[in-house]
């Protein structure tokens, strides 16, 4: 459910709003698609799924991160909810501080991070998994100035850069990036025109590929 379905060229109307729920995989054509729409509104991925027990299935803190990259790398902002926001409302100091409230937290100093981060051009085609490995990049993004290339692996998987995600003739210093805890690791120097495949970090649930300028 999106208001640009049927608001979009309301002069009121500032920003679209989308609702996916627990179908996480509309969140990056959803947001694509409002993203890409005329005139240009800010998009907001206003209700995910909520961390907690939602419609028989359980949202955790790796979930909620996933929606949260997702969203932001396909060019939108993301809204956090608890199920316990309405049906525990007065033990709002307990949902506040669960695992995925916290690792949102981590979530802003890693997008935050990014120089130029508030204008990242959404671009699925600048990381690719190896096919057959992995379950895919969920996301990718890159800086409007080239300085960098970001995707977002929701499980254990592989990832490579295109030859020509920083511009052409461009390499670039490799990191792997832990969205639960921010913890970088160093994955190597990437020359121009090649794209090695770098397999994620062993023990991770889901990583963050980032590829900066050097």
């Amino acid at each position: 459910m999106a208001s640009s379905s049927f608001l979009q060229g309301e002069d009121w109307l500032a920003f679209n709003m989308i609702q996916t729920c627990v179908d996480y995989d509309r969140i990056v054509e959803a947001v694509a698609a409002d993203y890409a729409r005329s005139p240009a509104k800010p998009v907001v991925m206003a209700e995910g799924g909520y961390e907690g027990l939602e419609f028989g299935r359980l949202q955790e803190s790796l979930q909620i991160r996933q929606q949260a990259f997702r969203t932001q790398l396909a060019g939108g902002h993301h809204v956090y909810g608890h199920n316990d926001a309405w049906q525990a409302p007065r033990e709002w100091e307990r949902w506040l501080d669960s695992p995925g409230a916290r690792d949102l937290k981590v979530f802003r100093e890693i997008v935050t991070a990014l120089p130029g981060w508030e204008d990242l051009v959404p671009d699925q085609s600048l990381l690719i998994s190896d096919a057959g490995r992995g379950p895919g990049l969920d996301a990718a993004a890159r800086s409007a100035e080239g300085r960098w290339a970001v995707g977002c692996l929701g499980a254990p998987g592989t990832a490579a850069p295109r030859a020509d995600a920083l511009g052409p003739g461009r390499g670039g210093q490799a990191v792997w990036i832990r969205p639960a805890t921010g913890e970088r690791l160093p994955a190597g120097e990437i020359a121009p025109g090649e794209a090695p495949s770098r397999a994620t970090p062993a023990g991770w649930d889901d990583a963050l590929f980032l590829l900066e300028a050097v």
